[in-house]
């Protein structure tokens, strides 16, 4: 089976190359910066002419919006990252027959009950702009009726890219003493393990007759951070 994966080059996308070495079926890696397959995943039609071209029967979302701060002032490129393309790439396997697999986040539950554990089935209450429009991203790839997994998940963090656990660690290195806001508390979630969770789905055809929407993160939980990078 030929897998397009977006937003390789993000933390997600970089664990993903390396889980990928070992399938059996051919990956195909975008992004719009060089080293990469160029994709505008705004664009429908770019998508549909490079999932026709490669016969894609399958799509893993890795790209997204993710800086939660920023995000509030951005203005509507964070809804067209996170609701609209995800809504294309939706479309786009629909009409191939295929499989989206989407991540999303945690921050769709940003509103009460906070600091608790969500079910899967509840209603997403996000206070800010990057829990709003990764919940309309969930929501418009359901209704577009596309055989999907959504994967919400929590505080990644990996080698690559900007994370908390890099920003904690060059802190320390760096101050006799932190003073942190303790204002939220998580489930700190290892990239490569997400990798690993997506690639055992795909891999081994566990998506069959499944698609809905998934919560996975590893299973300590953190407190005392402020908006990590999702």
């Amino acid at each position: 089976m030929n897998i397009l994966v977006t937003g390789a080059n993000g933390q997600l996308g970089n664990e993903m190359q390396l889980v990928a070495k070992d399938s059996k079926d051919n990956y195909i890696f975008t992004d719009v910066c060089d080293g990469y397959e160029k994709l505008d995943i705004t664009c429908l039609d770019e998508i549909r002419k490079v999932v026709k071209k490669n016969n894609v029967k399958c799509i893993i979302n890795c790209a997204a919006w993710t800086n939660v701060d920023k995000a509030e002032t951005a203005g509507d490129i964070v809804e067209t990252l996170n609701a609209t393309a995800p809504e294309n790439l939706a479309k786009a396997m629909k009409e191939a027959d295929g499989l989206l697999v989407h991540v999303s986040t945690d921050y769709v539950f940003g509103g009460d009950p906070y600091n608790t554990p969500c079910k899967e089935d509840q209603k997403g209450t996000p206070t800010g702009v990057y829990g709003l429009t990764k919940l309309h991203g969930e929501e418009r790839i359901q209704a577009v009726g596309v055989n999907h997994i959504i994967l919400r998940t929590a505080w990644l963090y990996s080698e690559f890219g900007h994370n908390f656990v890099k920003t904690m660690m060059n802190l320390t290195a760096t101050k006799p003493q932190l003073k942190v806001v303790f204002d939220q508390c998580g489930t700190p979630t290892y990239a490569g393990d997400l990798a690993n969770a997506i690639f055992d789905i795909v891999e081994n055809r566990k998506y069959e007759g499944k698609s809905g929407i998934y919560h996975f993160s590893n299973e300590a939980y953190a407190a005392g951070m402020t908006s990590p990078l999702r």
